[in-house]
Formats: structure tokens, C-alpha cells, sequence
């Protein structure tokens, strides 16, 4: 997949139907984000992946390189089409190495402009002794920016987000 696109609106996580439409994507997704802005955002999300095929969530719990070589196996034996994730740093992390590893499709919807991990072609995921390793990955051919989901989030994310730029 060599086209990119990049939206950075707001109401951008409403166009994740229209772009999946405009690469051509359809079939078995992974939906990758956190419990908590799944509770939030996910509906949202879900309800458009069920009209371009069928689903499955996972809610990361860990970022460590063990868990995403896990779930790298799940998409390759479940033959996923597209990885979407949605979240923070540690989520977006997994997703971009999971996407590397299985060389699928990336769609990722950040939700705090406190990280990197939009652009950056590296992974911060944790050895199983928790110290933290920078790992080559891809970079997402598909984001999708709400500035309104980015406003919303926690104060000193945005500060932090800030500081980052």
C-alpha cells in the first residue's frame, strides 16, 4: 500500500468507512485500542468496520514485544485484512510493530497529541524483564485526526503534547 492519507478534523473518526472505501478494504478487521477510549470512541469505530466487513476488538492491557508478537500471530491465522488503533501512545506502538511484523494495512486514531507515535517509524515496546526497547516499525499509511477527540483529552496530555512539538 503505497497511498497515504493523512485527516486532521474534526468528526475525523467518522470518515473511517470513506478511507477504508478509498483503499479498497474489506473483510475481517482488527479494532486495537484500550478499555477506556473504547468505552468512549469504539462504537463509533465498530459501527463503521461492520459495514466493510466483520471485526474483532482487542484491548491491550501491556505493551510489551512478547504481547505484540502474540497478537501478531492472531491477525496472521485469523487472515485480517486492516489493523485500526485507536489510543495513546502504548497502543498506537503496538499496533505499528503488529503491522510491521505482518505486513497488513494501518490505520491508527490517536487520541492525545501527547506521543509520537503517529509519524515516528519506531515502536517503544517493553522486554519482558519491562525495560523498554525501540524497535524498527512501519509507518501508518492511514490517519485519521480528530481534533475534537485531541481537545477532549485529559489537560496534562495536551501539555504534554505540546512540549513534544
Amino acid at each position: 500500500m503505497k497511498a497515504k492519507t493523512l485527516c486532521v478534523r474534526r468528526g475525523a473518526i467518522k470518515q473511517v468507512y470513506a478511507i477504508l472505501d478509498k483503499f479498497g478494504l474489506s473483510g475481517k478487521f482488527l479494532y486495537v485500542s484500550d478499555e477506556i477510549v473504547d468505552g468512549l470512541y469504539g462504537e463509533c469505530v465498530r459501527e463503521q468496520l461492520s459495514k466493510r466487513g466483520t471485526w474483532q476488538s482487542e484491548h491491550v492491557t501491556n505493551n510489551t514485544i512478547t504481547y505484540a508478537e502474540m497478537l501478531a500471530e492472531q491477525v496472521k491465522e485469523q487472515e485480517i485484512c486492516c489493523i485500526i488503533g485507536m489510543g495513546g501512545g502504548s497502543v498506537l506502538d503496538v499496533c505499528k510493530y503488529v503491522a510491521y511484523i505482518t505486513q497488513k494495512p494501518l490505520m491508527l486514531l490517536p487520541t492525545t497529541a501527547a506521543n509520537d507515535g503517529i509519524a515516528s517509524t519506531i515502536s517503544v515496546l517493553k522486554e519482558d524483564s519491562g525495560k523498554p526497547k525501540s524497535i524498527m516499525c512501519c509507518r501508518a499509511p492511514m490517519i485519521l485526526i480528530d481534533t475534537e477527540l485531541i481537545f477532549k483529552a485529559p489537560r496534562q496530555l495536551i501539555k504534554a503534547g505540546i512540549g513534544d512539538i
